[in-house]
């Protein structure tokens, strides 16, 4: 058994992921919220470049948290990494080191664990309109880790966007 927290990955050629975005930062660009489209449309047609090469993933936890009819062919454009051995040997331990992650009110898993294992297995960025000061959100436990956290606006500046 690895007790490495990364599960290596058995390809030749090393995937294109960069970042996995969170359902918040994916919601942040409908009408009624901060990064609406229809005022960042820049933004979100560089986000969108970054969907359409691999560069920006999301895991099939969020994929499925995402219920907005409007949001679903978007969501249907990105790269989903589904659960392997890795991803959950990943996911035992960030609820057992964090087990405020886990909702027992609505009985559902935690997308939240399955986005953060998923970032450690493929060694990339978490994208989350979280709040960083809050010790039940994903920016904490993804420092706990040493996992690179960022919000949309952060994903802009680290990308050399201006508008």
């Amino acid at each position: 058994m690895v007790n490495n927290i990364y599960s290596e990955q058995m390809t030749l050629i090393p995937p294109p992921y960069r970042y996995i975005i969170d359902t918040c930062s994916i919601l942040s660009q409908k009408a009624d919220e901060p990064h609406r489209r229809s005022v960042y449309s820049t933004l979100w047609q560089n986000i969108d470049e970054l969907v359409k090469s691999s560069e920006i993933v999301i895991c099939s936890e969020v994929k499925d948290e995402v219920e907005d009819e409007t949001l679903k062919p978007w969501i249907q454009q990105c790269t989903v990494l589904d659960v392997d051995a890795g991803i959950q040997q990943n996911v035992v331990r960030i609820v057992n080191e964090h087990p405020e992650l886990l909702s027992f009110t609505n009985m559902k898993s935690s997308g939240d664990a399955f986005l953060i294992a998923t970032a450690m297995k493929y060694r990339i960025a978490v994208i989350t309109e979280e709040n960083k000061d809050s010790p039940k959100k994903i920016p904490r436990i993804c420092a706990a880790y040493n996992i690179p956290c960022i919000n949309v606006t952060e994903l802009a500046e680290k990308e050399g966007w201006s508008f």
